[in-house]
């Protein structure tokens, strides 16, 4: 890169807080990875602050924290509009039509929008990160008017798009397919585990402490993920049940995660199951708590009917612990052949997984012993030097 052009990445703060959604701990640990870089241009992120809020709030206090963490500057943008009427159009699916770069000219400043799109863009440029097409595949099953939200305003930011950063090479085709983006302005920038706390030898006392937080046996079948239609625990459940009871007495099903959306129909089945071989709803989980979770189950199974990546997935391969999966979406591309597949529309086809997973001492050997070698294929540095290429790719477009 010429040294007479040094650009400003500016991080749109979109997912960013203090208890971190999928997207805010893809953004966090990329931008922490690629802060640790030995050479790399300055960054900024952008915080906002409603005009009638005089204090910091926790989001605000966070990315002051996390600014510092990444030797960043902290941008501090005051809302125009107040905050229910800010809301108010968000739960319609608008957004203010402020621009994010004002009237000035675009300068030197990259914008950098991790989840999706952010505020508009009048002459400015942005590098939008994709995760997934659920809002064009699976509108209905989505909340609010989040599919509203993004078919009018990803358009809006692809226009202008330097570049694009999807999370699998399976998003960057799709990328390809619904907006005919071509495939030399994607860039895949995959996620990883964190190998310090997603690892096969977490001490058994942790592993104890966690059963006993939840109330667990040993030997679970463990899933993960916000209880949404698209992760598909409706029929894993129904699989489950299918299972001999000896069987499901020594490997109860355990599922955790958000509240979610339409899920009704899984919380139904779970109630049906008989109490002392049934299931399990915890709910959201301590982040902490994640990793001796997945480490103690016997299995982990995630059969979704879409996945942009399939992050829980790639966190169990870390452990060593057996997964059970589907094909679509990503999820090939994470687990490679270190996964038990099955037909995500077969109930009993997501049994027979389960069973072989469960019962078939030779594979569990295998799937543990290969998964954690596909888990050390995914590289937070790896990400983040594929995402400082793709930094000068845009700035070159811009001198």
């Amino acid at each position: 890169m010429p040294a007479r052009f040094s650009p400003e990445i500016v991080v749109e703060s979109g997912g960013l807080g203090p208890s971190p959604s999928g997207v805010g701990y893809y953004t966090q640990e990329l931008l922490r990875a690629y802060a640790a870089l030995p050479e790399r241009w300055p960054m900024t992120l952008l915080a906002y602050r409603f005009r009638l809020r005089s204090r910091p709030s926790p989001s605000e206090r966070y990315l002051e924290e996390l600014a510092r963490s990444l030797k960043a500057r902290l941008e501090v943008r005051r809302r125009l509009l107040p905050a229910p009427v800010y809301a108010g159009l968000r739960k319609l699916g608008l957004r203010p039509p402020v621009p994010l770069d004002g009237f000035a000219p675009p300068g030197r400043r990259i914008y950098f929008f991790p989840n999706y799109v952010g505020e508009p863009l009048r002459r400015g440029w942005c590098i939008p990160v994709i995760y997934d097409f659920g809002f064009l595949r699976f509108p209905r099953s989505l909340p609010g008017r989040d599919d509203l939200f993004l078919k009018w305003y990803l358009p809006r930011a692809l226009k202008r798009a330097l570049h694009i950063v999807v999370i699998s090479d399976s998003v960057g085709r799709e990328l390809e397919r619904a907006y005919g983006v071509p495939a030399d302005r994607i860039t895949t920038v995959y996620p990883a585990a964190d190998r310090s706390r997603f690892r096969p030898d977490i001490p058994a006392v942790e592993r104890r402490a966690v059963r006993q937080k939840y109330g667990l046996p040993p030997g679970y079948i463990f899933s993960l993920g916000t209880l949404e239609p698209r992760k598909n625990f409706a029929r894993l459940v129904e699989a489950y049940a299918s299972l001999p009871e000896g069987l499901r007495r020594r490997a109860p099903l355990v599922i955790a995660g958000g509240r979610g959306w339409k899920n009704e129909d899984v919380r139904k089945l779970v109630r049906g199951l008989s109490p002392d071989s049934g299931g399990r709803l915890l709910g959201y989980i301590d982040d902490k708590d994640r990793a001796p979770l997945l480490a103690e189950a016997s299995v982990f199974a995630l059969p979704s009917l879409y996945e942009g990546f399939g992050m829980p997935v790639l966190e169990a391969l870390a452990c060593g612990t057996p997964v059970v999966t589907s094909r679509r979406g990503a999820l090939s591309e994470v687990a490679g052949e270190s996964a038990v597949y099955v037909d995500p529309l077969s109930p009993g086809d997501i049994a027979r997984g389960l069973r072989a997973a469960l019962e078939e001492p030779g594979l569990r050997q295998k799937l543990a012993s290969e998964g954690l070698k596909r888990a050390a294929a995914f590289q937070w540095e790896a990400s983040a030097r594929t995402l400082a290429g793709v930094f000068e790719k845009a700035a070159l477009k811009m001198i």
